[in-house]
């Protein structure tokens, strides 16, 4: 009995020491101490066992398990003591006054974004100098931000947020305007009168380097610059944001994939600029050895033609002395005849003759000359007579041209009552007299002329704006040479009370992009595009935003 309770005491002590660390091995000490008293008086009642009652042997039990017990309530206090330091820290406050705020990162390189917000936890992405994030909320001194497909935490130290980050923006924004018109002038100056330097296109995005009033200034490429108006684009600023591991991975590879094929490519060039340098010592060598040849060539027949025409020389000389002689001979035999004759008279005679065929001669001559003169009068009067039909034929199209346009005119002029004859326009009564109509029947004579982007004339061609403001002209009402400057002119009228002669303006997006001039019954005239020209249309072929009345 005595020795299962050495037993058990001894393996209590063991898990204690296992468990509770230090203080458990002093407290331990402290028990064995008091377990060996206990054990000496044990052998002491072992000797007297054989005289003791039953009673007596009971006290030794109870001393040696009050013994065990005291020892088993020791570990007890340890354990509660590790209770006690063992309890959970509080949460981290999540502060979310900040939450939606921009803000800039400032570092040499960049900052790491971790999954949570210690320096133990997860990288998930990364920062650079002056990227811009979104704070989500803080936790201590971390900010929980988003930052491009990154989510996660940053130190709070390294980020600027309000003026601070107001400033940075203004320096790293990336400021883009997106074209809304079919097609938009590029000019050399902020002025509708500067020269033409290019032509941008629907949807084309362009880098704005300065916003001059109605005037941006934007980049072509090429360190080419010019300017938009400001009225035909959509204004939108752009911040370099972080990026994910993956991404960044991503973004690595890509760069050395690129860099091996520069490598590649400068390789091959090198390579390709050897063989080409060798052939053009090759072709080089090749071509002086042709020029050579050819020089050569042309050296011996320069010099055979220079020897053919001195023969020829030689041949010619003796050709021009061996006529000389036979008009010698010939000369000298007339004189031996005239000597052998030594008739005066046939002198004088001889001479007659030879002044009359000399007169022949000069009348031949006028008869040729007056027979060329007569042919050259008759081309040039057939000549005249070519162009002055030429020209009945021009005017003769010209008249037919004008009256075709001018029946083409007249046919407009009478759209209202042809197009829809059943239509009655109940919110204007008397629109035959009034300015409005007026302004209509004006507008459509020039329905079938060109659409010219820019342009103001009503028959060599105008675009919208242009079109209106050149027929309000003739009825003394002034207009800008811009849609959208026009929807602020005039009074404003609610869509469901339009007259004709008002004018309708239509959307492009991002602001006013196109105006017509309504003619009631449903339809407007206006200059469509440059495929159209100037034509009529349903008010409803594009949704009016707004209207406007100058009479």
């Amino acid at each position: 009995m005595k020795k299962g309770v050495w037993k058990a005491t001894a393996c209590a002590l063991a898990v204690g020491m296992m468990f509770s660390g230090m203080s458990t091995v002093a407290l331990a000490d402290v028990a064995l101490e008091g377990f060996g008293s206990a054990a000496v008086k044990a052998e002491e009642d072992k000797v007297e066992e054989t005289t003791a009652s039953p009673e007596t042997e009971a006290i030794p039990e109870a001393a040696a398990l009050a013994e065990t017990e005291a020892l088993e309530e020791v570990p007890t206090e340890t354990e509660a003591a590790e209770t006690e330091t063992e309890e959970p820290a509080p949460a981290p406050v999540v502060d979310t006054s900040m939450s939606g705020e921009m803000a800039f990162a400032q570092c040499d390189e960049y900052i790491n974004i971790r999954s949570d917000a210690n320096v133990d936890s997860e990288v998930v992405g990364k920062v650079y100098n002056n990227n811009s994030v979104t704070i989500l909320s803080q936790v201590g001194d971390w900010y929980e931000v988003q930052t491009g497909n990154a989510t996660g935490y940053v130190k709070a130290e390294y980020f600027a947020t309000g003026q601070a980050a107001q400033e940075i923006a203004e320096e790293v924004a990336y400021n883009v305007a997106t074209v809304y018109a079919d097609a938009l002038t590029v000019r050399a100056e902020p002025s509708e009168e500067a020269a033409e330097i290019g032509t941008v296109y629907s949807t084309d995005e362009l880098e704005v380097v300065e916003y001059e009033g109605d005037w941006m200034k934007v980049a072509l490429g090429g360190d080419v610059y010019g300017y938009v108006n400001a009225y035909y684009v959509g204004y939108d600023t752009y911040y370099a944001t972080g990026e994910t591991l993956e991404e960044e991975q991503e973004r690595l590879d890509q760069e050395w994939l690129d860099y091996l094929a520069q490598q590649e490519a400068e390789q091959a060039a090198a390579e390709q600029a050897y063989l080409d340098a060798i052939a053009a010592e090759q072709a080089a060598a090749q071509q002086a050895a042709w020029d050579a040849e050819y020089q050569a060539q042309l050296a011996a027949t320069d010099a055979q033609n220079q020897a053919d025409a001195a023969a020829q020389a030689t041949v010619d000389a003796q050709a021009a002395a061996d006529a000389q002689y036979q008009a010698y001979l010939e000369a000298q035999a007339t004189a031996d005849a005239a000597t052998q004759q030594a008739d005066e008279q046939a002198v004088i005679d001889a001479a007659a003759q030879a002044e009359a065929a000399y007169q022949e001669y000069l009348n031949a001559q006028a008869t040729a000359d007056a027979q060329a003169q007569a042919e050259a009068d008759a081309q040039y009067q057939a000549q005249a007579a070519a162009d002055a039909a030429a020209q009945a034929a021009v005017d003769a199209q010209a008249a037919t041209d004008a009256a075709a346009q001018q029946a083409a005119a007249d046919a407009a002029a009478q759209v209202d009552t042809t197009t829809d004859a059943s239509y009655t326009d109940t919110s204007y009564t008397d629109t035959s007299s009034s300015i409005g109509q007026q302004i209509v029947n004006y507008a459509t004579q020039f329905v079938g002329n060109p659409y010219v982007w820019g342009g103001s004339s009503l028959t060599n061609g105008a675009d919208c704006s242009g079109f209106t403001m050149s027929v309000m002209a003739n009825f003394g009402i002034g207009l800008p040479h811009n849609a959208a400057a026009q929807s602020g002119c005039g009074t404003p009228v609610d869509l469901s009370e339009i007259q004709p002669g008002d004018l309708l303006f239509y959307s492009s997006g991002g602001g006013i992009g196109h105006v017509s001039i309504y003619m009631g019954g449903g339809q407007v005239v206006h200059a469509s595009s440059s495929t159209t020209g100037i034509i009529i249309s349903d008010i409803g072929y594009r949704t009016p935003v707004c209207a406007r009345r100058f009479v």
